[in-house]
């Protein structure tokens, strides 16, 4: 339904009689005040999630970054540890190497030749791999330093007889179960804050 002009006119004429001329005006008034103050709020909420955004943006940078940095000294550490596993089982598999000019040497005297550059390089970044393993990893990191220290100990021995092979076997029993024990922890670590920053 169309309205001409004219009884657009008097019906505007009769709405403002019947309200008074200052209710619409008033109205018309309130209605202007309501849309700018809307109209603000939404501004000040904008420029309050752009502030949030940009602040959120920054940390995530900061964490790939720091993200980076772990993953390669948690690679670092695991070279290392795996290293001295490989030591220990070189004593386990064989108890003496014969060199290409008929020597033979110890497996166990190379170990403790290996051992000592070994444990510096460990000892460098000991400090910062304490403070990037997750609880569960240290924990398991303060095991396989038992472990080490069990297998190293179990070695001493320069009698080479049956109490000897069952005690090294023993205790590398121990070093291969935390060595598990570890990397299924390194994984899970890995995987998880990898799934983690495809989400952000």
């Amino acid at each position: 339904m169309q309205f001409t002009s004219a009884e657009l006119l008097s019906l505007f004429t009769w709405v403002v009689s019947a309200f008074g001329g200052w209710t619409i005006l008033v109205s018309a008034f309130v209605y202007y005040l309501a849309d700018r103050m809307t109209k603000r709020a939404i501004q000040n909420e904008g420029a309050a999630i752009s502030r949030a955004l940009a602040t959120l943006g920054h940390e995530l940078k900061l964490r790939e970054s720091s993200y980076a940095k772990h993953v390669d000294l948690l690679l670092k550490y695991y070279s290392i540890f795996y290293r001295h596993y490989r030591l220990c089982q070189n004593v386990v598999n064989q108890d003496a190497l014969k060199q290409p000019d008929g020597t033979i040497i110890k497996t166990k005297d190379v170990f403790f030749d290996q051992l000592e550059a070994l444990l510096i390089e460990f000892r460098e970044g000991e400090g910062r791999i304490r403070l990037v393993l997750p609880e569960h990893l240290l924990s398991i990191h303060e095991d396989s330093i038992a472990a080490f220290n069990d297998f190293k100990n179990a070695i001493k021995s320069d009698i080479y007889d049956d109490k000897y092979h069952r005690d090294i076997r023993e205790a590398f029993a121990r070093v291969i179960e935390v060595k598990r024990t570890m990397e299924d922890g390194l994984r899970e670590f890995f995987r998880t804050e990898h799934l983690l920053r495809l989400e952000k």
